[in-house]
């Protein structure tokens, strides 16, 4: 791992203050291929009770990623549950890893945070190239494009804090269509899934279930 990227954790403590709370949300937020993944993978070896979700993990089947845009609003409805339940069974840290671009996107997790009594930290990966179009196109693993990687850099939310966040508000459909279909939501390339993925339900989505045991 980059020494860089290994900086990125230095002074982050996952440990929550004792008695005020019960546990610690760590919402990551980056472009694709700035290391935001690579620093949960890291996060979660170093604390082996974290609780790692992501709602690209709705779309893998037998290892493999395959994007259907018609099941988003589920796969984040999905993921949001799963945390939910992490913070009900005092799974802690809990570390949710995506994008989280826009403010409101982050609203359901402080919501349920703040309704469990989880002390909410906003964490990026201090990499030099986080916000560098053109190295972050080379560097993602998804594909996504240089076009796209643009528009989220533009459009991301900088310096916000729990009370912004819940102040936030989720725009209409109309709005969010504006900047190109689930451009708010998606962060990978669009996929063109199998015919034997076409009619697949949420509920077949993979999950960890040993994590809240």
């Amino acid at each position: 791992m980059e020494e860089r990227l290994l900086r990125a954790l230095g002074g982050l403590s996952l440990q929550p203050p004792p008695g005020r709370f019960r546990g610690r949300l760590v919402l990551l937020r980056g472009l694709p291929g700035s290391g935001k993944s690579t620093l949960a993978r890291r996060l979660k070896r170093d604390y082996p009770s974290a609780v790692v979700l992501s709602t690209d993990d709705f779309f893998i089947k037998n290892g493999v990623y395959v994007f259907e845009p018609d099941f988003l609003e589920d796969a984040h409805k999905w993921n949001q549950n799963r945390a939910h339940k992490a913070m009900k069974n005092g799974k802690s840290p809990v570390i949710i890893d995506n994008t989280n671009i826009h403010a409101w996107e982050m609203k359901p997790y402080v919501m349920m945070a703040r309704e469990n009594r989880y002390e909410v930290v906003f964490q990026e990966p201090d990499t030099p190239w986080k916000f560098n179009v053109q190295e972050l196109t080379r560097r993602n693993i998804h594909h996504v494009p240089r076009q796209k990687i643009q528009r989220m850099k533009d459009e991301y939310e900088h310096n916000v804090t729990f009370h912004s966040v819940l102040r936030s508000e989720k725009p209409s459909r109309d709005e969010r269509s504006s900047s190109g279909p689930n451009e708010a939501y998606s962060t990978r390339a669009h996929f063109h899934p199998p015919p034997a993925f076409s009619n697949r339900r949420p509920h077949v989505a993979p999950t960890n279930n040993r994590l809240f045991n």
